[in-house]
C-alpha cells in the first residue's frame, strides 16, 4: 500500500473491522482529539438522543431508553441493567486512563461533551442497527465517523456460554471504550492519520484493565504475547511495514502478528523511559497530519531510526516473553 492512501485505507477498514474481540478470547476477530468545540449542553444531548432514536426507529427496535452519567450518555434498547453497567464501566476507564497518561506527561482531557455509548440488547439488535451483517466475529465497534461506541449484550440464552460471553462483553467494551478516549481526550486526531497499527496498540494497552482489584493500565497482554512467542513468530513484520501498511491488520495471513506487534510497540514506548519522551513528541507531530505521505519521515524524526527500534522492540518482546520486566 502506498503511504499517502493511508488515510483512506484507515477509513476503509474503520468499516470492516466493527468488532474486535480478536486475541483475548481464544483469538476471534474483535475504530477507531481532544473534542473540539465547547461541551455538549442539555440542547445538544438531547439531539443526540434523538438522532439514535430515529436510527433505532428505522431499524425496528424499541423501546429505546437511554440515561446519562457525568461522561457518557448511554442510549438503546438493551435492559437497563446491562447500559448503566456499561456506562459505570466506561466512566470507571475513563478515570484510570486520564490518570495513568498524565503520570506519563501526556496532556489528555475527558472532553465535557458527553460520550455516546449505543447499548444494544442482542446481536438481532445489532445487526439491525447496522442494516449489514456485521461479520464472523461481532462484539461492538467504535465508529470515527459519529464518534459512537456502539456494543451489544454477547450472553447467550443458554447457560453453558454465561461466564465466557460475560468476559466477551467486558472485553469488547474496554477495548472500543479506549478507543473513544485516545480519539477524544487529545492523544489521537479522529480527522488526522493515524496508523492503525498505532491506534489498536494503544487500545489493546487497555484493553484487559478491569474495574476491580488494583485497575491498571499497560499490563502484559499475554494473548497478544503469546502470537509473538508461536514459532511462526519468526515471520516478524517490519516495523516500517507496520506503520505503513494498515492492510497488514486486516489481512488473514498477517492479522494476528501485526496486530500482537501493535500492542507490544504501544507497550514498549510507554513503558520505556527513555523512550517515553520520544513518542510524546511523535504523537505530537503527528495530530494535525491528514494524510500518510509523511508516516515514515514522523517516525523517524521523533522515534528515531526505525530498523533499530524495530530491532528494540523484538528485544522488548522476547524479555516480555522469558518473563522478564
Amino acid at each position: 500500500m502506498a503511504e499517502g492512501s493511508g488515510n483512506q485505507a484507515r477509513r476503509r477498514a474503520g468499516m470492516t473491522r466493527r468488532s474486535w474481540l480478536m486475541g483475548a478470547l481464544a483469538l476471534p476477530a474483535g475504530l477507531a482529539t481532544r473534542a473540539n468545540g465547547p461541551g455538549r449542553d442539555a440542547d445538544s444531548t438531547a439531539d443526540e438522543r434523538a438522532k439514535i432514536r430515529a436510527g433505532a426507529a428505522k431499524a425496528g427496535l424499541s423501546p429505546i431508553r437511554w440515561s446519562e452519567t457525568v461522561h457518557y450518555l448511554g442510549v438503546g434498547d438493551a435492559p437497563d441493567a446491562f447500559r448503566d453497567r456499561a456506562l459505570e464501566i466506561c466512566e470507571s476507564l475513563a478515570t484510570t486512563y486520564q490518570k495513568s497518561f498524565r503520570d506519563k506527561g501526556f496532556d489528555v482531557e475527558i472532553p465535557k461533551c458527553r460520550l455516546t455509548v449505543v447499548a444494544l440488547r442482542d446481536l438481532a439488535s445489532y445487526k439491525a442497527f447496522l442494516g449489514e451483517e456485521p461479520g464472523e466475529a461481532v462484539g461492538g465497534h467504535y465508529d470515527l465517523d459519529t464518534n459512537r461506541l456502539v456494543i451489544f449484550d454477547f450472553r447467550p440464552g443458554g447457560r453453558e456460554l454465561a461466564i465466557r460471553s460475560e468476559r466477551v462483553n467486558t472485553f469488547t467494551l474496554v477495548h472500543e471504550a479506549a478507543h473513544q478516549l485516545t480519539f477524544n481526550t487529545g492523544l489521537l486526531n479522529r480527522r488526522g492519520d493515524v496508523p492503525v497499527c498505532l491506534s489498536e496498540g494503544l487500545a489493546m494497552y487497555c484493553e484487559l484493565w478491569r474495574p476491580t482489584g488494583r485497575a491498571l493500565l499497560g499490563q502484559v497482554n499475554l494473548p497478544r504475547l503469546q502470537v509473538l512467542a508461536r514459532p511462526e513468530g519468526a515471520g516478524w513484520l517490519p516495523l516500517a511495514e507496520l506503520l505503513i501498511d494498515d492492510a497488514l491488520l486486516e489481512n488473514q495471513a498477517t492479522r494476528q502478528l501485526a496486530y500482537a506487534e501493535g500492542w507490544a510497540l504501544v507497550h514498549a514506548l510507554l513503558k520505556t523511559p527513555a523512550w517515553l519522551p520520544r513518542f510524546r513528541a511523535y504523537l505530537a507531530a503527528i495530530r494535525e497530519r491528514r494524510d500518510a505521505s509523511r508516516r515514515l519521515k514522523d517516525a523517524e524524526a521523533h522515534l528515531g531510526n526505525l530498523d533499530r527500534l524495530d530491532h528494540e522492540l523484538r528485544r522488548h518482546a522476547m524479555r516480555l516473553i522469558r518473563g522478564g520486566p
